[in-house]
């Protein structure tokens, strides 16, 4: 998934794999445990400003709309994905969301003005980078943020591995993602090393939970 030019079909596919992954695995859960209480506090007067980076299909923001107006109140997304397939799927897959806006950026030069969003979100993106880098985007998530930001990722673990090894095999249709599951757990944190990571961004009231199964939620607050 790190690479560009993939087919779009097979990518259609791989995607797809995600999405139940999310559904089934924890992935949606975990990020609605940090989006909850913020949407439930919002107070209306305007859309809850929102970010996430390396979105995917765009299915977390669909699935953050869905949760805000179970809250009654309303959200404006920005989904940025630097691969142009991925994001031209996420696009059409999110075109009856109007509240969700798909760009094409890299995560290490987002074109957005300090404060421009209320949270920030990244869900099973942070694995793929060096310590350095994942400091670097920590720093430039919470400058972006005026409330929160949220890290939702995978935690590295044999056990975790041999399961998700076990689903990609049972149930992923393509070759990549039986390639690419398995080899995001053993890029995936611990503990200790996502929370090294917020403390030398210095994040503010970092908090770091472990979620079933094998999921980490960092979350810190913004530059406000």
């Amino acid at each position: 998934m790190d690479r560009f030019g993939h087919d779009a079909e097979q990518l259609e596919e791989v995607l797809d794999d995600i999405e139940q992954v999310n559904r089934w695995l924890g992935g949606l859960r975990t990020l609605q445990t940090a989006m909850q209480p913020i949407l439930a506090a919002a107070n209306g007067h305007r859309p809850l400003r929102i970010l996430d980076v390396g979105t995917g299909s765009g299915d977390l923001p669909r699935a953050i709309v869905r949760w805000a107006r179970e809250c009654r109140t309303t959200v404006d997304i920005v989904a940025v994905d630097r691969d142009p397939t991925t994001a031209t799927i996420a696009a059409k897959r999110s075109i009856d969301h109007s509240t969700i806006r798909v760009v094409c950026a890299d995560a290490n030069r987002l074109p957005f003005s300090a404060g421009s969003f209320d949270v920030v979100t990244a869900s099973m993106f942070l694995h793929h980078f060096r310590h350095e880098q994942v400091v670097a985007l920590l720093r430039e998530f919470r400058r972006l943020a005026s409330t929160a930001v949220i890290v939702n990722d995978l935690r590295r673990d044999r056990v975790a591995w041999g399961f998700i090894w076990l689903v990609a095999h049972l149930t992923g249709r393509g070759a990549m993602f039986r390639h690419d599951a398995p080899l995001s757990v053993l890029r995936g944190f611990t503990p200790a090393e996502l929370e090294a990571a917020a403390i030398d961004a210095d994040c503010a009231s970092p908090e770091l939970r472990r979620r079933w199964p094998y999921r980490l939620l960092l979350t810190c607050a913004g530059d406000a």
